[in-house]
């Protein structure tokens, strides 16, 4: 358990592809909460998304003796399973154009980006599409990869390098860690629950992490963990 999109995604392609799936990773600008990058873009390449190509056989009985035959349809989708409390577990549909999609985890849809060749995962937030990330349709090299997972976790700005931040789904909720507050999210909207708890104790903390979130610290270095309370 743990890791980021690098890993998470890394991993979840490794078992696509084991299943048989077609799978293309892609590089991703971030843009939830950034500011305005009408001129030109703002944020680096810092996520890894996935395409992944689904072929459909259906069996269609046909008239009289003629045996079924199979027609063959492919799809699309967007799968993205380390994009933290945000985004869609469920795969996105990339093949209705911006036609929303209600998931699980809220209304998406996806639409050209204001960038040539790029698309826009975007999420309704109160009567807003409001946009998660972008992407081209590009396979990313494993050594570009390498350089935005390097930049991601070394960077003195960069995100992953100045917050704690820990998230996981359990059932019907989202709970996640940032810093010094332990939220709990139910629904989505109008109708969302949540509930925040500040930490305030180190013992906490570690409490939390194992048994909401099951990391098992045992023989881990733990001294620095509270850095952010």
């Amino acid at each position: 358990r743990g890791g980021y999109c690098w890993e998470q995604n890394t991993l979840l392609r490794m078992a696509l592809e084991e299943m048989g799936y077609e799978v293309t990773p892609v590089m991703c600008r971030v843009r939830w909460g950034k500011a305005d990058d009408s001129v030109e873009p703002n944020t680096p390449y810092t996520h890894l998304a996935l395409v992944v190509r689904v072929v459909s056989t259906p069996d269609m009985e046909q008239d009289g003796d003629e045996k079924s035959k199979s027609i063959s349809t492919t799809n699309y989708f967007l799968a993205d399973v380390g994009f933290s409390g945000t985004n869609s577990m469920n795969p996105v549909d990339l093949g209705i154009g911006s036609e929303p999609q209600d998931l699980p985890e809220g209304r998406f849809r996806v639409v050209p980006s204001k960038h040539k060749d790029f698309h826009v995962l975007q999420l309704r937030v109160k009567n807003d599409w409001r946009p998660l990330y972008e992407w081209r349709e590009e396979s990313a090299p494993l050594v570009d990869q390498e350089c935005s997972n390097w930049f991601s976790c070394t960077y003195p700005t960069a995100r992953f390098t100045n917050q704690m931040f820990i998230c996981r789904i359990v059932g019907d909720e989202r709970h996640h860690i940032l810093n010094d507050q332990y939220v709990i999210r139910k629904g989505h909207g109008v109708d969302k629950d949540v509930k925040t708890e500040q930490i305030t104790e180190k013992k906490r903390l570690l409490c939390l992490v194992d048994e909401v979130f099951e990391i098992k610290l045992d023989g881990v270095d733990t001294e620095e963990i509270d850095h952010f309370l």
